[in-house]
């Protein structure tokens, strides 16, 4: 690989339904192979295309019904601050963030196949998690297990842990980053209006994760008809690879043309230059 400009990092933000999840479809037609991380289900939103990305499931943990009964059982006879005293033994199993940590550190897709430390991947692939709030479940579970409430420390904490890994996502890949979020709706102390914030770990942290990114791109959905936005007057958008625009084609592919002429690349990964294989961004473009 050469020193060409790193893949754009990018984040989708919207309420469910919007499109997110069906838009990774249009990475093909950009010459972009999806890699992607599920932390919900959703996989069968992409049909015909799936089989042409490389994905894994990797959900938030599954308390069992004995654990569930058992928290239930606690909350039912102590009081708030008996709650908040709580240890769950369990913590130990909640390993799921360290899961797909290793899964970046190694891509093991659905079918086995090793595609290595998505830190050496050229431009020509994204890496995808879909999406935000079943990783802000993970890094809380990591915290605290399941335990129904969280003291200051223990939001901090889940907070650091997801910042280090958007921080490392964004900073050290070369390849294209996208993370889908809901949306959070807060209140403005000082307008008294709604702002609408990527849904994460807390009013604290949502505002600090969009730093990272090179476009925080709205999706939209009237009746039947898709959109991405970049000027909503009460979201936090970013617009660096696309239009200042209410109305945008929800399309990865007009964006990574945009990336292009600002000196992008789109380069095969090492790994592939090695091997003599043809680059992903080689397969045949699917239309959406």
């Amino acid at each position: 690989m050469t020193d060409a400009i790193p893949g754009p990092k990018i984040i989708l933000i919207g309420d469910s339904g919007t499109g997110k999840t069906y838009s990774i479809r249009t990475l093909l037609d950009a010459g972009i192979t999806p890699f992607i991380i599920f932390t919900e289900p959703g996989m069968e939103t992409l049909g015909d295309v799936l089989d042409k990305c490389h994905w894994k499931y990797i959900s938030p943990h599954q308390m069992g019904w004995e654990g569930l009964k058992s928290v239930a059982k606690n909350v039912s006879i102590l009081d708030y601050e008996g709650i908040a005293k709580m240890r769950d033994a369990n913590k130990p199993k909640y390993t799921e963030l360290m899961d797909l940590i290793e899964q970046c550190n190694n891509f093991v897709d659905q079918n086995g196949e090793s595609f290595g430390d998505v830190m050496s991947w050229g431009t020509n692939r994204a890496l995808v998690i879909d999406s935000l709030s079943g990783l802000s479940d993970m890094a809380s579970q990591l915290t605290v297990g399941g335990k129904p409430v969280k003291g200051l420390q223990d939001w901090q904490v889940a907070q650091n842990m997801l910042k280090f890994l958007v921080n490392k996502l964004t900073t050290g890949c070369k390849c294209t980053f996208i993370l889908m979020s809901h949306i959070a709706r807060e209140r403005d102390e000082i307008t008294g209006g709604t702002t609408l914030m990527v849904k994460t770990l807390g009013k604290a942290l949502a505002p600090d994760l969009p730093i990272y990114f090179s476009d925080i791109i709205q999706t939209i959905r009237k009746g039947d008809k898709f959109s991405w936005s970049t000027a909503g007057s009460n979201i936090a958008v970013k617009a660096r690879n696309v239009k200042i625009s209410l109305e945008l084609p929800a399309s990865f592919k007009p964006l990574f043309e945009t990336w292009k002429k600002q000196g992008g690349v789109i380069e095969a990964t090492a790994k592939e230059e090695t091997e003599g294989k043809a680059p992903d961004a080689s397969k045949p473009a699917v239309t959406s």
